[in-house]
C-alpha cells in the first residue's frame, strides 16, 4: 500500500513549476465531464484527458510527451521480448525475430524492432 508522501509531492510541483505548468482548478457542468470521459484513454484520469485534449488544439503537436514515452517504453519492451527468446535457454522456441510497434495516434506510423535496431516507418513506407 503507497503512503502520502509530501516531500515527493513538493519535487513533482516544483518539477512542474519549472516546466512552466500552473495549476489551475475548474468546475465542470455534468454534460461536459460526460463528454470528456468520452475522450479519456486507459488508465487516463479526466484531468490527464483534458490536459492532453487541450495540448492538442492549442499547440499544433501530433503527439504530447505522454504518448512520446508511451510508444518509447513499448519499443524497448519489444526489445526485450526479442532479445528474451533468443537467450540458449529457450531452445524449444518459439523465436521472435522482428517486431512492428504501432503509435496509438492511429496513422499506421511506428517502429520495426529487432533485437539490435529499431527502424521509424510511416504508414506508406511500412517494411514487410
Amino acid at each position: 500500500m503507497t503512503t502520502f508522501d509530501p516531500e515527493r509531492t513538493a519535487r513533482h510541483r516544483e518539477l512542474l513549476a519549472s516546466a512552466n505548468f500552473k495549476r489551475v482548478s475548474y468546475f465542470m457542468c455534468d454534460e461536459a465531464r460526460r463528454a470528456l470521459a468520452a475522450q479519456r484513454r486507459r488508465g487516463e484520469s479526466l484531468s490527464q484527458a483534458l490536459n492532453r485534449l487541450l495540448l492538442e488544439q492549442s499547440s499544433g503537436r501530433d503527439e504530447n510527451p505522454g504518448d512520446a514515452r508511451e510508444f518509447a517504453r513499448r519499443v524497448r519492451q519489444a526489445q526485450n521480448q526479442i532479445r528474451h527468446s533468443q537467450r540458449p535457454a529457450n531452445r524449444n522456441g518459439p523465436y521472435i525475430t522482428r517486431s512492428w510497434v504501432l503509435r496509438s495516434d492511429g496513422s499506421g506510423s511506428g517502429a520495426y524492432v529487432t533485437a539490435d535496431d529499431v527502424q521509424e516507418f510511416d504508414k506508406d513506407s511500412r517494411p514487410p
